[in-house]
C-alpha cells in the first residue's frame, strides 16, 4: 500500500510540475510601458460614414462564425458548405469562416474567401480575430493575466496581416476598464457579444466600447454572430454588420471595414423555433437609410421608427435621445470627444452606428498608441519564468533519479 501511495504521489507531482512547466513556458512576454488615457480632441470630425453610397445599399455580413474543419479546433457540426447556405437562406451577403487556429476556404466561390482565423487557445477566452492572413500564429499565452502579454498578441497577429479584431471581451476573462483604457492596435471591436442570447437587452450597453472610446482608442464596433452551431435556431442570424461595400470581395470590404462605414444590428430570436417566421421577419429588418455628419451635427435616419434613439458620448453617457421616431440628428459640443448612435425597437431589435470622433491630426482618430519595452521589467519577467523552468526539471530529476542505497 505504501508503494502504491508513493507511485501515486509521483504521477501527481509529475502531472503539476508539468502544467507549472507549461504554463511557464507559454508566458513569455515583454513588458510595456502604457500611454494612459487621452480622450480624443480636436476641431476636426471623423466620419466613418464619409464615403456612403446609397445606391448600392448595405450589404449583410457575419464576419465571425464556426464550421467543421478537418484540420484544427472542431466547434461546429456542419462543414462551411452547410453552415454558408444556412447563412444566405437569412439575407446574409457575405460571411467570413473564422474557426480556432485554422483558416478555411470558401465552399463555393474561391473569390469570396476571407483569410481570416480566431486565434486563441487560453484559458481566458482571450480571442483575437486575424484577417488578410497567409498562416496561422500558433504561439498564445494559456494564461494571459497580463496587460503586456494581451497587447503582444494583438501586436504580433497585426503584424502578420490586414487588421485584427478584438473579440467578445464582455465575456473574457481579466477584461475591465483599465484594460480598454490602455490596449491599442486593433481596428474592430466585438461590442455586444457579452451575455448570450438571454441577456435581456444588458448587452446593448456596450460598456468596453465605450471604455475604449473614452480613453482615445479608436476602434469600429463589428458584432457577429460567432456561431458554434448553425442549426441551432437562437444561435444563426442574431448579430450582423450591414458594409456599404460595392462588391463581396476582400479588398472592397476590407476599406470599408477600416473606415467604418457600416453599421451592425442585434436581431431577436424570431418566430421561437419557427424557422419560417424567422425567415421572413429577417429579410425585413429596420434599416439605416441615411446617417453622417453636416458641419458638426449628426445625423441618421431609419428605415421605420424605433422606440429609443440615443446619442451616447464620453463614458456611455447619453447627451440626447428620441422616441417613437425614425430620425435624430445632434449638434457635437466642444467637450464632446465622439458620439455614437442606438436605436432599440420594442421587438428586441437594435441598431448601432460606428462612432463620430474629434481628432487633430492625420486622416482620423485612429492612434497606434506606442507602448516601449521596459527592457528592465521584461528581462526580470523572462528571468522569473526561466527559473520556475528550471525549477520544474530540478524537481523532476530528483523524484525520478535512482540513488544506489548507502552502505
Amino acid at each position: 500500500m505504501t508503494k502504491f501511495l508513493k507511485i501515486a504521489g509521483k504521477i501527481l507531482a509529475s502531472i503539476l510540475l508539468a502544467i507549472v512547466l507549461v504554463l511557464a513556458i507559454f508566458s513569455i512576454s515583454p513588458i510595456y510601458r502604457f500611454e494612459g488615457p487621452v480622450p480624443f480632441s480636436g476641431e476636426n470630425i471623423y466620419n466613418p460614414y464619409a464615403d456612403l453610397d446609397t445606391s448600392i445599399g448595405w450589404k449583410r455580413a457575419c464576419l465571425h462564425t464556426h464550421t467543421k474543419v478537418d484540420k484544427g479546433i472542431n466547434e461546429c457540426p456542419y462543414y462551411p458548405d452547410v453552415v454558408y447556405a444556412d447563412y444566405m437562406s437569412y439575407g446574409y451577403d457575405i460571411l467570413g469562416f473564422t474557426n480556432h487556429q485554422a483558416l478555411t476556404p470558401h465552399p463555393i466561390d474561391s473569390s469570396l474567401y476571407i483569410a481570416g482565423y480566431e486565434h486563441g487557445y487560453n484559458l481566458f477566452k482571450f480571442h483575437i480575430n486575424a484577417y488578410g492572413v497567409e498562416k496561422v500564429e500558433k504561439f498564445d499565452h494559456i494564461l494571459p493575466i497580463l496587460l503586456s502579454q494581451k497587447q503582444f498578441m494583438i501586436d504580433r497577429l497585426a503584424d502578420d496581416g490586414d487588421f485584427v479584431q478584438f473579440n467578445h471581451p464582455n465575456r473574457t476573462l481579466t477584461i475591465d476598464r483599465r484594460v480598454m483604457e490602455h490596449l491599442s492596435g486593433y481596428r474592430l471591436i466585438e461590442g455586444d457579444a457579452g451575455f448570450g442570447e438571454k441577456d435581456h437587452g444588458r448587452g446593448t450597453s456596450l460598456n468596453h466600447w465605450d471604455e475604449a472610446l473614452s480613453a482615445g482608442r479608436y476602434a469600429h464596433n463589428c458584432i457577429n454572430d460567432d456561431n458554434h452551431n448553425s442549426k441551432a435556431h437562437a444561435s444563426i442570424a442574431r448579430r450582423c454588420s450591414w458594409i456599404n461595400t460595392p462588391t463581396p470581395y476582400w479588398k472592397d470590404i476590407r476599406e470599408q471595414l477600416l473606415k467604418g462605414n457600416f453599421y451592425t444590428t442585434r436581431v431577436p430570436d424570431f418566430g421561437n423555433g419557427d424557422t419560417a417566421v424567422k425567415h421572413a421577419e429577417n429579410l425585413i429588418l429596420p434599416r439605416i437609410e441615411d446617417i453622417g455628419l453636416k458641419g458638426d451635427t449628426v445625423y441618421m435616419r431609419l428605415s421605420a421608427p424605433a422606440s429609443a434613439i440615443r446619442v451616447i458620448s464620453q463614458n456611455g453617457t447619453i447627451v440626447d435621445s428620441t422616441f417613437n421616431s425614425s430620425a435624430i440628428q445632434y449638434v457635437m459640443a466642444p467637450e464632446d470627444p465622439y458620439v455614437r448612435m442606438t436605436a432599440w425597437y420594442d421587438n428586441g431589435t437594435t441598431v448601432y452606428t460606428n462612432a463620430f470622433a474629434r481628432y487633430s491630426e492625420g486622416d482620423s482618430p485612429y492612434r497606434d498608441f506606442a507602448h516601449p519595452v521596459r527592457w528592465g521589467m521584461t528581462i526580470l519577467w523572462n528571468l522569473l519564468l526561466l527559473a520556475v523552468v528550471a525549477g520544474c526539471i530540478y524537481c523532476y530529476k530528483l523524484m525520478f533519479t535512482s540513488r544506489a542505497p548507502l552502505p
